[in-house]
């Protein structure tokens, strides 16, 4: 089936919560989603990150998902809260200081209702259900708001929102990754797999779309600004047997001008790009596929000068899931507790303070796990890092 697939733009004007049009077009196919009622305490100030977790419930407990904010800056300085009530599926697509947006249900189909609500007041309305904003074909979706929190752009299956910014006539979907004030920096995506076709700019007013990187980029992550993107690829290193993919044995660190350089490259190692920062510093993990993992093997820092520091090793194949840079030392880490598969027994969320240089002394330290207790699959599945309010 070949699909016509769009990015579109909505302005959002939370702050006047008048979208009537919206609203109606969410009340002819789907009553609107209540407020989320708010479990705990408005978030500590200032906000650092938004984050959903997924709980695979064990023992007659409640699956679903939840969506938390974080004040964290340090190992001593990490604080979460529960921001909506009850627990049920949802997808936590985007977030900034002024506004948290979300969609409801496990998949998409269409009928989901996309959400929007006031982290500080939990203040909440309905932008409308998917169908109704152009979305009813199962897909990826993705989702940023403008740098000033007044647009929100939404990527997904054949247009979207109230009106088309730009379009890919073939079976890809165009997945927003960052809005900068260059741009809305997005990917062309297929429905499975791990590579990302194309790295594209899309300018949000004319909705013309201009290349960065030709594709294939697998497993891609991008810093704050797009400054710096990562990615990986596979060398023929003579690798052991694989799963499904071809071992992602290398990582390739790219900076806006193009240039490419290599930060890491191992046999029989499986690499995953975590997290890059706007000066060039790398988050990833370093796995196995089929065999116990290696004792070097774990979470890595990769510093702009090419110096890599394994902070937490693994003690098991999986272990490390979610990890976002705070600042250039402490990073908000999410790693699963127990082991992997079926003797997971949850997800732990912590600071972690990173040794940064090769200072043989240094000693990387963390705070105390916040644990979410449930069975695989546990997990964290979104989590945005927040720019400081406007």
């Amino acid at each position: 089936m070949r699909l016509r697939l769009a990015v579109a733009v909505l302005s959002i004007a939370f702050a006047a919560c008048d979208s009537t049009a919206a609203q109606n077009a969410a009340a002819t196919t789907k009553a609107p989603s209540p407020a989320p009622v708010r479990a705990l305490p408005n978030c500590n100030e200032p906000t650092t990150a938004v984050f959903a977790v997924r709980v695979n419930a064990a023992n007659g407990g409640v699956s679903g998902d939840s969506i938390f904010c974080v004040a964290a800056s340090g190992i001593r300085d990490f604080n979460t809260r529960l921001l909506e009530w009850p627990v049920q599926s949802r997808q936590l697509l985007t977030a900034d200081s002024r506004s948290i947006v979300q969609v409801d249900g496990g998949n998409v189909d269409g009928s989901n209702v996309v959400g929007i609500f006031n982290p500080r007041s939990g203040d909440g309305r309905a932008l409308g259900t998917l169908s109704s904003l152009g979305i009813g074909d199962p897909g990826p979706l993705e989702a940023v708001l403008s740098p000033d929190g007044t647009q929100l752009a939404l990527g997904g299956a054949h247009k979207v929102l109230k009106r088309t910014l730009a379009t890919v006539p073939t079976d890809r979907w165009l997945m927003p990754l960052r809005w900068t004030t260059a741009g809305i920096i997005a990917t062309k995506v297929g429905f499975d797999g791990i590579a990302d076709l194309d790295l594209l700019s899309i300018d949000p007013t004319t909705g013309t779309i201009s290349v960065l990187s030709p594709g294939p980029h697998n497993q891609l992550v991008i810093s704050p600004t797009g400054k710096f993107f990562a990615s990986t690829t596979h060398l023929d290193l003579g690798d052991g047997p694989t799963l499904r993919y071809p071992w992602q044995n290398a990582i390739d660190l790219t900076d806006a001008d193009g240039q490419t350089r290599r930060i890491v490259s191992e046999k029989n190692h499986w690499f995953t790009p975590l997290d890059v920062s706007d000066g060039g510093q790398v988050l990833f993990s370093s796995d196995s596929q089929t065999d116990p993992v290696a004792p070097d093997m774990g979470l890595y820092l990769a510093q702009a000068d090419g110096h890599l520091n394994l902070e937490l090793p693994s003690a098991f194949s999986g272990q490390w899931v979610v990890a976002r840079f705070l600042n250039g030392s402490n990073a908000l880490v999410a790693h699963l507790v127990g082991g992997a598969g079926t003797v997971q027994s949850g997800l732990g969320v912590q600071v972690v303070q990173m040794c940064t240089d090769a200072d043989a002394a240094c000693q990387v330290q963390w705070s105390g796990d916040v644990v979410y207790n449930g069975r695989w699959p546990t997990l964290m599945t979104s989590i945005v890092m927040l720019p400081a309010a406007a």
